[in-house]
């Protein structure tokens, strides 16, 4: 199969990292021995090894992958009937611009197991879905009891705001504890951006969202369970809270920038201003109307987000990389004040690119903006 990796969504969790989910998830939730386990898409088996390790014995195990077991299997196709007390592993990821990667509900019309009993409303309108998605729905089907409990490594992009609502509603009506957590490590054989969420019920921690990040030491934030649908990616909160906005000096940048779209020209092949040049666009050209000067962030990309510029809107063509803000009305015609936010923006580009997430590649949020701190 070409692209089989990116086509299954194939990343496979690296042994030490296995362990550390592990003593996690059972440093949270305490089961004996004999729980029945299942691991959904066990690839090359480290999660079972890992489980073995703890002598967990009773696991079942799904993979599709005919390359990596002699009795492929399609978790899909597993009956609803078989509960289990943890289910656990790697489940494959959609990759966003490989269609095949994703779930079609056309490939299981004709299933023994209908994906009505599975999929929610929503789900079943959809041609297609991220598959980690419908993973996450087919294992709440799966759950035993209320002392059951999902631990699954996400794509961060599941825990981004307002993403994935309806499959984390349906996580609420089993669920009352959420326990998301990151390291510094790579967990695959490249660079992927994801994190271990645990999806369970604690007395102790009923209705909340424990988000760790751990950086040789483990750094813990606690939300109430309604926050389900804000930003709960634990790297982005850990540098939120140790500096970067918290603890910075300074007036926000939301007194002093409009929070309304401005309109500009915008080309992707006849642009004159881009991520490559925006940095030399600091200062306002002497004799120009100061008020045609409005800012330009740049809003997305792995070496380039959170630049600064400042562009003519009558003038310069743009392409669709940027935000573009432009000041209050008392500071429209002030010619210092925009070339300093300019100037200290630029300064902080390492705010951004640690405050934002990267799926595919780093993109921030028009609140991200107006959060920094600069000094008037």
């Amino acid at each position: 199969m070409e692209n089989k990796q990116e086509i299954l969504g194939q990343y496979f969790t690296k042994m030490e990292i296995v362990r550390r989910l592990l003593d996690l998830l059972f440093g949270y939730k305490k089961y004996n021995k004999k729980i029945k386990i299942l691991e959904p898409s066990f690839g090359t088996g480290n999660f079972i090894k890992g489980l073995n390790e703890k002598k967990y014995l009773d696991i079942d195990g799904c993979e599709i992958d005919k390359g990596l077991t002699e009795t492929p299997c399609d978790f899909f196709e597993m009956p609803i009937t078989k509960k289990y007390d943890l289910l656990i592993g790697n489940p494959p990821f959609s990759k966003y611009n490989l269609k095949e990667s994703y779930y079609s509900l056309k490939n299981y019309i004709k299933s023994e197991i209908w994906p009505s009993l599975y999929l929610t409303q929503k789900e079943l309108k959809k041609d297609k879905e991220k598959i980690e998605n419908i993973f996450t729905l087919k294992s709440l089907k799966h759950i035993k009891d209320k002392n059951s409990s999902i631990g699954y490594v996400l794509p961060i992009s599941f825990f981004i705001k307002n993403k994935n609502k309806s499959v984390k509603e349906e996580i609420l009506k089993h669920f009352s504890t959420i326990i998301i957590y990151q390291n510094d490590k790579i967990w695959f054989d490249r660079n992927i951006p994801c994190c271990f969420a645990v999806f369970t019920n604690i007395k102790k921690l009923e209705n909340k969202i424990i988000v760790i990040y751990e950086n040789s030491v483990k750094n813990e934030e606690v939300f109430d369970i309604k926050n389900i649908h804000e930003e709960l990616i634990p790297q982005i909160i850990f540098h939120k809270n140790n500096g970067y906005i918290k603890n910075d000096k300074g007036t926000s940048l939301k007194e002093f920038l409009e929070n309304k779209n401005v309109k500009v020209k915008k080309s992707y092949k006849e642009n004159n201003i881009s991520a490559s040049n925006i940095l030399e666009k600091n200062k306002i050209p002497a004799n120009e109307p100061v008020e045609n000067y409005k800012l330009a962030i740049v809003r997305v990309g792995n070496a380039s987000v959170g630049k600064c510029g400042l562009i003519n809107i009558n003038n310069d063509v743009l392409n669709d990389m940027f935000y573009i803000f432009d000041v209050k009305d008392q500071y429209k015609k002030n010619k210092q004040i925009k070339e300093n936010i300019c100037r200290q923006i630029n300064l902080k580009i390492d705010y951004f690119r640690n405050i934002t997430c990267r799926v595919g590649s780093k993109s921030i949020k028009k609140e991200d903006i107006f959060n920094l701190k600069i000094i008037a």
